[in-house]
């Protein structure tokens, strides 16, 4: 005999969801909680299913299930931007800020001294994830909106905001991208610098800002420079900028903007993390 359609699904733990799935959300979001606030991750969760290429696996989530977790991550996460000098904070440092706030809450009677500390997930250089463990310490943070530091006689800014998807990012990004053209010029030759502002609005179309060479002064040096143009040249963007010299050399800028890739692995331009040569070492 052929196994009931409900007996089979909870053998095989995929989530089987009539119209009101009231019932199964709740079992679905208790999974979540524990896994991300006990660190117990679940064993009979629905995989989604799976396409294998060669030695490579990708999974296609169950959107039910995979919107529930979007759902009880953006009750719950909070997205920590350091900004200004903020930014330049050790790792260390920054994660010690988000506790800061969680010591708090320890001692609130509210929660009461049994409260625990919450996972942080450290997304880029200035920006911090906070998944704190009542929906009420999100709401205060987001209500906040902004707050400043002081650490050893400097005052740091940081603002919270929703937690957004990395599509939901992608998105975004792509909407701000609209309103603003920006180029890149990598790995400037040193003796090319002094010409490269000019070279690059007679090439592409006038620059509205400079960037400074570099983030920190106290640490000088010269990789990249960024110049923010009129969104108007955008389709005067061009690949390289040639220079020849007194001498004859031929001095090569090549250039980036939104479009090109990135690799998040080592922070470059004109490749991805698929293609990175770069190891782990």
């Amino acid at each position: 005999m052929e196994p009931e359609p409900a007996m089979q699904g909870e053998r095989d733990g995929r989530a089987q969801v009539p119209g009101d799935y009231r019932l199964e959300e709740e079992r679905a979001r208790e999974m979540i909680r524990v896994c991300y606030e006990e660190g117990i991750l679940p064993t009979d969760i629905d995989p989604g299913e799976i396409e294998v290429t060669g030695r490579e696996v990708k999974f296609i989530l169950n959107t039910t299930l995979d919107e529930i977790n979007i759902k009880w991550l953006k009750e719950r996460t909070v997205t920590v931007i350091f900004r200004d000098d903020a930014h330049f904070l050790p790792k260390k440092v920054k994660e010690d800020v988000v506790r800061a706030y969680e010591d708090v809450w320890m001692w609130d009677e509210t929660f009461g001294q049994e409260f625990k500390r919450e996972r942080i997930k450290a997304e880029s250089p200035n920006v911090v994830s906070y998944v704190p463990r009542a929906q009420a310490i999100s709401g205060w943070m987001l209500n906040k909106k902004t707050d400043y530091i002081d650490l050893a006689g400097t005052t740091y800014r940081t603002e919270f905001k929703p937690w957004l998807t990395r599509a939901e990012i992608e998105d975004w990004r792509q909407l701000i991208d609209q309103g603003t053209f920006w180029v890149v010029a990598v790995g400037v030759p040193l003796d090319g610098m002094p010409f490269l502002h000019v070279h690059v609005e007679k090439a592409i179309g006038k620059v509205l800002m400079q960037h400074k060479p570099e983030a920190d002064e106290s640490d000088p040096k010269l990789v990249n420079l960024r110049f923010d143009i009129e969104p108007a040249s955008r389709e005067n963007m061009k690949d390289k900028i040639f220079v020849q010299t007194c001498q004859g050399d031929v001095l090569e800028v090549k250039l980036a903007n939104a479009d090109s890739a990135w690799c998040k692995r080592c922070l470059t331009f004109f490749h991805t993390e698929l293609t990175c040569g770069r190891t782990d070492r």
